[in-house]
């Protein structure tokens, strides 16, 4: 199951590349589905990069809802950039969607990229906080 999470993965990359969002986000939602099936670690990267695709096609409920499954997988890993970077999607989506929950994602997301040391993310979550 692993070469099949892989292979949609690389296909997701390809299709995004040549501009082919739509097949870039099928390709994305398979790897998430093989992944979850198989508990496999690579689920909060495809939720990650789906809940991107999502957003940028205004598809903003879906969105919000792979960016939060992406922080459910991650925080139970620990803090990481990932982590913070699937919190700032979250708060993306949640802001668009005009939730009050954007501001804590946005504070929390800003709180592990001051940690890690990521000058621009600070600054992106202080902005919007």
């Amino acid at each position: 199951m692993g070469d099949a999470i892989d292979r949609h993965l690389d296909e997701a990359r390809q299709r995004r590349a040549s501009g082919d969002v739509p097949g870039a986000g099928h390709a994305l939602a398979e790897a998430a589905d093989l992944a979850r099936t198989a508990g496999d670690s690579r689920l909060a990267y495809a939720l990650r990069h789906l809940c991107d695709l999502q957003r940028e096609a205004n598809l903003l409920t879906e969105s919000h809802a792979s960016a939060g499954e992406a922080v459910a997988v991650l925080r139970a890993a620990g803090p990481s950039l990932d982590l913070a970077n699937a919190l700032r999607l979250r708060a993306l989506a949640a802001e668009a969607l005009g939730f009050d929950r954007a501001a804590a994602d946005w504070a929390e997301a800003g709180q592990l990229y001051r940690a890690l040391g990521v000058a621009e993310g600070v600054a992106e979550c202080e902005a919007r906080s």
